[in-house]
């Protein structure tokens, strides 16, 4: 079962070539991994929603990107702060664990951080067709071959996800329970889920095989294409919109200090 998390509509991400784009979330997961500050990560993760909705993406796609990380962000902001070990105000201690203020904002930070590098990888899937990104990768030098399967992995991850939900839906309306007993029996529980997810991944891959062949990949002629891509003059100027905060960003960050400290 697939579904398409391409977004069409015309909004001016859906416009810009995929190499744009790419560049967009390159620069943009630096900058989460170069700057500590919490008002800062939030800063840049307000600012991903604010692209998006420009780009007309639904509230619910958003949402869902929410839903899908939200159990990873409960545990980052739950386990984070016994395992930071920062200098700071304590608020309490449990055994050799000691929980400070600075390591709760760590926790915070580095939640931030997840949550804003995962939306800007869906900024390319919800505004970017299959074929699109390819042929991006294509021009920027991967192979045909290996931009096919980046782009596959991208798009099958979140279907597959999407695939399992569904599974669990289908196996509870039959009565089946895993969240009793001890964890040794929830994963137990989780055999008739695996089960079907791992058939529905072998049908989807043979299927998938089959239709590339069909097309002719891994003939070893050079490829041909319908639509190609070019660089437009909105690229462009996006392009040195990015290059030009980007440089400021990191001149701020590693000259001025700019973002280093948490808080």
């Amino acid at each position: 079962m697939l579904f398409d998390l391409y977004v069409h509509t015309d909004g001016w991400l859906q416009r810009l070539d995929p190499r744009t784009k790419i560049a967009l979330v390159l620069c943009g997961a630096a900058l989460f991994v170069v700057m500590n500050h919490l008002l800062v990560l939030l800063a840049l993760l307000v600012l991903i929603h604010v692209m998006l909705l420009s780009s007309r993406v639904p509230l619910r796609q958003i949402a869902w990107v929410w839903r899908q990380l939200l159990r990873v962000v409960i545990i980052i902001v739950l386990i984070w702060p016994f395992f930071a070990r920062l200098a700071g105000p304590e608020i309490f201690s449990i055994g050799p664990f000691t929980v400070t203020w600075t390591s709760v904002w760590a926790g915070l930070a580095t939640a931030t951080r997840v949550v804003g590098m995962s939306l800007l990888f869906f900024v390319i899937l919800f505004t970017t067709r299959q074929n699109e990104l390819v042929r991006g990768l294509v021009r920027l030098g991967l192979p045909f071959e290996w931009g096919l399967t980046l782009s596959m992995a991208l798009r099958f991850i979140p279907t597959f996800s999407q695939t399992a939900a569904q599974i669990r839906d289908a196996q509870a309306a039959r009565g089946w329970q895993v969240d009793r007993g001890d964890i040794v029996g929830r994963l137990r529980g989780m055999t008739p889920v695996l089960v079907a997810l791992i058939i529905d991944v072998l049908r989807t891959g043979d299927t998938l095989g089959m239709a590339l062949a069909v097309r002719g990949v891994g003939s070893g002629r050079p490829r041909t294409v319908w639509r190609d891509i070019s660089l437009r003059r909105a690229d462009w100027v996006v392009l040195a919109l990015i290059a030009l905060i980007f440089a400021l960003l990191i001149y701020l960050r590693f000259a001025r200090g700019f973002g280093a400290e948490l808080i």
